[in-house]
């Protein structure tokens, strides 16, 4: 009972998805296969005790009832002692349990002993019985066959536990085979030794309720379960009302034939779960929509039946009261089959050759139970023939179905094969015809087209892929591109792609399993999840990957087998050749086309630009002259072609064959040609000359290309003397500005962080006065020549020259990262050159020193003017600042404000002032004089 109910409580953990992966979950499965493995390794024991006893001749089980175990031969058997007679005494001496018969049995060794029994009915009778040694046989029927076939059985379970332990089938397959392990290796120890008569019984219940609890589940859930998944534990729960019961049965000695009663039930039960199996998997083929739950449900249906009908049909006869020989040869054997059906089911859409695995084991299980029943079939009919038993060891026999065998295993093994394909792989193809019809038609002939729409049809019909893609190398643009029939979009694969070097890597076609985890190396990159169901194929020629061939998931749900892959790569080996030369093909075809293009696009280049191209063979002789050499020369086409172009072409033609000379050589050549023309006057022409190479690289004559360059020599003559004219005018950096883009020209401006220096001649108005105009013009322009000088020299923006004063701007047009800093150094160069041209001048009257203010900060700078007058400056708070500044200073005095002083402080020496009121400005504005650099 409490094994029971922790199956209940666990089960209901099972499905729920916290409890999914925990340690409840694994536990009911585990503890029923440890019961079940104890008793493999306990029994073997408890069995070669029973056998070194002599052997009474009939099997007794609880409360000392005759089993229904027995044959002819056995010496209680033969001594008329029936199925469920009551064992009283040996000897006289009473029987109660299995240790007492053990003990009996043993001192009296194998003389006669006298056994008194009771009927059913009450009837009393006493027999003499001589014991004799176990018979070897019996061992081997009643406990090495069963408890082989339990073993087996827990082992087929453990293994797909062992593959799939995260699926509940593999769970609830544990608990099935644990019960019938239990069920098998405890039926000799039932019936002698009596030490496992209790758990015996509960393994009746088990193995019922792990059928019924498979025939709700398995496949797929039953709709009752999903409209209502309590429902799957009602097997368990009525179970364990069961169990109470049986085990109370077992222990009662007041009423003997109880146990045998319950046993019947449990026997019942177990029948009832192999028809309500067998009837939900007819269901499920009938009703279900998925081809894969139908597939499961077939394989199922032919394992189950084939692998317990004889001990169902065994266990009918006992549950309705009615004893039947126990042939273990017969009854057991088969029942291997259950346990790798379902295996099977659950593992053949997971594993890739379980297929295989499969069709092999049942292909050569069922040979060997037709072998063998062909064997004592013909016992049978020589027996009858010849009026007399025929033994199994007649020499004649064995010869005549050794050649019986030989001649008909073969078509045998075929015949079996073809019925399991039928029952189990209907949609299974002919792959051989498929194949021969595939070398038929893949002739080798240059066309992609054909070749793809052959692949895809027999392709279609083996294997009915959603999607069918062959990519194939595209030496132009080094990637696999896709080539398909159908009209379906699949992206280019680069050489360098994690899949293509996993296929690269590959000798075998690759299959992305669904529901496993990607490959390594393709995790990284989520857009190859999509690809899971996938199945890629190398595409080989010379060790070298050409393409590959990328087949979706089969239409019918089905997964790839190994026998499917097999067949796609022999595919690939028949169709890497026709592929490959459709490729080149298809590549030439490519090239050709784009070789003609080119050329008709040279042609039409050639005859459109304005260069000339001229290209000479070997021997010299002209054999391209363009129309733009024409145009440039002023000589026809026709009287150029095949001539030297010294004869041709007076003037250029000897300097451009000396050229020509070293090009030949291998050197390409760069020059430029003046010269007169008859015709066209003074040329002046920029020659490029390279060697012209044919498809070996070897040196098939020399190609010149030329430009006239007179017009653009005048152009940029008059555009020389138009910059330094226009440079007069604005500063350098305005005019490089102006001239670089049109769209400099136009009036706007944007706001900008500037240093602004303002620097003014001291007393010049009263110069001006006392001097005349000659005098006045020479000193001022010496002056502002030596500011501006200063000025260019820091990369400073001439704003403009008003009177005796000069305005510069740093920061702009162009970013200046130490703008205030130069402006400071400009200042500075200002007023001490200055002192220095004083020195040179003798007079005192024309000595002139600046004042000069700097400031830093936001300005408009742009155009300013009309649009036919304009001048580029800076306007703002900041501009008003520095000519204020200037204004007072005093003569040879730098003022900074507190603005550029921030920025400059570590560059500079200063003396702090006090701050001073600026005309517009409120505020007073804190200065500083600028005493030296550092």
């Amino acid at each position: 009972m409490t094994l029971i109910s922790l199956i209940i409580v666990c089960e209901a953990h099972l499905e729920t998805p916290q409890y999914k992966s925990t340690w409840l979950s694994h536990f009911p499965p585990i503890l029923a296969a440890g019961v079940a493995i104890a008793l493999l390794i306990l029994t073997p024991f408890w069995a070669m005790r029973f056998a070194r006893l002599p052997f009474l001749g009939t099997f007794i089980e609880t409360n000392n009832v005759v089993a229904s175990l027995g044959r002819a031969g056995w010496p209680a058997y033969d001594a008329g002692v029936q199925y469920r007679d009551h064992l009283d005494s040996l000897n006289g001496e009473p029987v109660f349990t299995a240790r007492d018969l053990e003990r009996l049995m043993s001192v009296n060794g194998y003389q006669p002993i006298e056994a008194a029994f009771t009927r059913p009915d009450g009837t009393q009778y006493s027999v003499t019985i001589t014991p004799i040694p176990f018979p070897l046989e019996d061992l081997v029927s009643y406990y090495i066959v069963p408890s082989l076939v339990g073993f087996v059985f827990l082992l087929i379970g453990l293994w797909a536990y062992r593959l799939r332990r995260d699926r509940w089938e593999s769970r609830a397959l544990v608990l099935f085979v644990s019960g019938v392990s239990i069920l098998t290796s405890t039926l000799f120890d039932i019936s002698t030794t009596r030490y496992t008569n209790v758990l015996w019984g509960v393994a009746v219940l088990l193995a019922s309720g792990g059928m019924m609890y498979l025939a709700l589940v398995f496949p797929h859930p039953a709709r009752i379960v999903r409209l209502n998944p309590k429902l799957r534990f009602l097997p368990w729960a009525g179970v364990a009302l069961l169990v109470p019961a049986m085990v109370y049965s077992v222990l009662s000695e007041s009423n003997r034939y109880f146990y045998g009663t319950m046993w019947q039930l449990g026997y019942l039960t177990i029948v009832l779960g192999f028809l309500l199996l067998i009837g939900m998997l007819v269901w499920r083929i009938i009703r279900a929509q998925s081809p894969l739950i139908r597939q499961q449900s077939r394989i199922i249906i032919f394992g189950t039946t084939i692998a317990l009908a004889p001990i169902i049909f065994y266990l009918a006869m006992l549950g309705s009261g009615n004893a039947v020989q126990l042939r273990g040869w017969v009854f057991f054997p088969p029942m291997i089959i259950m346990p790798l059906s379902i295996t099977y089911a659950i593992l053949r859409y997971r594993l890739l050759d379980v297929d295989a695995i499969f069709t092999r084991a049942l292909t050569y299980t069922l040979m060997t139970a037709a072998v063998i029943g062909a064997f004592y079939g013909l016992l049978t009919l020589l027996s009858l023939f010849f009026q007399r038993t025929i033994q199994a060891n007649n020499p004649a026999v064995i010869a005549g179905f050794m050649l019986l065998l030989v001649i008909g295993l073969n078509p045998l093994h075929n015949t079996i094969q073809r019925i399991i394909d039928r029952l189990f792989y209907r949609d299974r193809a002919d792959y051989r015809r498929i194949l021969t019809s595939l070398s038929r038609s893949l002739v080798v002939m240059p066309n992609l087209s054909q070749t793809l729409r052959i692949l895809d049809q027999e392709l279609n019909l083996a294997l009915n892929p959603e999607r069918f893609v062959i990519y194939l190398y595209n030496d132009e643009l080094g990637e696999y591109f896709p080539h398909a029939t159908r009209e379906d979009s699949a992206p280019p694969y680069p050489a360098g792609d994690p899949l293509v070097e996993m296929i690269k890597t590959s000798d075998h076609p690759i299959w992305l399993a669904p529901g496993l985890p990607l490959p390594a190396r393709l995790q990284p990159v989520p857009v190859y999840a999509r690809l899971n169901g996938y199945v890629f194929v190398p595409l080989r020629y010379e060790n070298r990957l050409i393409g590959f061939i990328a087949l979706g998931p089969r239409r019918s749900g089905d997964l790839y087998t190994s026998d499917d892959l097999e067949f796609l790569e022999t595919v690939a080996g028949q169709s890497t050749l026709a592929l490959e030369n459709a490729r080149l093909f298809t590549n030439l075809r490519r090239t050709l086309d784009q070789t003609l293009e080119m050329k008709n696009l040279m042609d039409d280049i050639f005859a459109s630009m304005a260069t000339g191209i001229i290209t000479m063979d070997t021997k010299r002789r002209v054999t391209l002259f363009n129309r733009a050499a024409e145009k440039i020369l002023g000589i026809p086409i026709s009287n150029v072609i095949g001539n030297t172009l010294s004869k041709v072409i007076p003037g250029f033609g000897k300097q451009m064959e000396h050229a020509v000379e070293n090009a030949l050589k291998g050197s390409s050549q760069v020059s430029e040609l003046n010269s007169s023309l008859p015709d066209r006057g003074d040329l002046i022409l920029h020659l490029s000359l390279s060697p012209l190479r044919d498809a070996r690289l070897g040196t098939k004559g020399a190609t010149i290309v030329f430009e006239d360059l007179t017009e653009r020599r005048k152009l940029e003559a008059e555009q020389e003397r138009i910059r330094q004219t226009f440079g007069r005018v604005v500063a350098p950096r305005v005019r490089d500005r102006l001239l670089a883009d049109p769209g400099n020209l136009r009036l706007d401006g944007d706001k900008k962080i500037v240093t602004t220096l303002f620097a003014d001649i001291s007393g010049f108005s009263t110069f001006s006065e006392k001097n005349p105009p000659e005098v006045v013009f020479k000193t001022l322009n010496s002056y502002l020549s030596l500011a501006a000088q200063a000025i260019l020299e820091e990369e400073g923006t001439l704003d403009k020259f008003m009177g005796d004063a000069v305005l510069a701007l740093w920061n702009s047009p162009d970013p200046q990262e130490d703008h205030a800093l130069r402006a400071v150094r400009a200042a500075w160069n200002i007023v001490c050159r200055s002192q220095e041209m004083n020195q040179g001048i003798t007079d005192p009257s024309q000595h002139m020193v600046f004042r000069v203010g700097i400031s830093t900060g936001p300005a408009i700078i742009g155009n300013v003017g009309t649009n036919e007058l304009f001048n580029y400056t800076a306007i703002g708070d900041t501009v008003n600042i520095a000519q204020r500044l200037q204004a007072s200073a005093k003569p040879g005095q730098i003022l900074l404000q507190k603005t550029t002083f921030d920025i400059v402080s570590g560059n500079v020496v200063v003396s702090p002032l006090e701050a001073i009121f600026v005309k517009g400005r409120e505020q007073p504005v804190q200065i500083y004089s600028l005493e030296g650099l550092k």
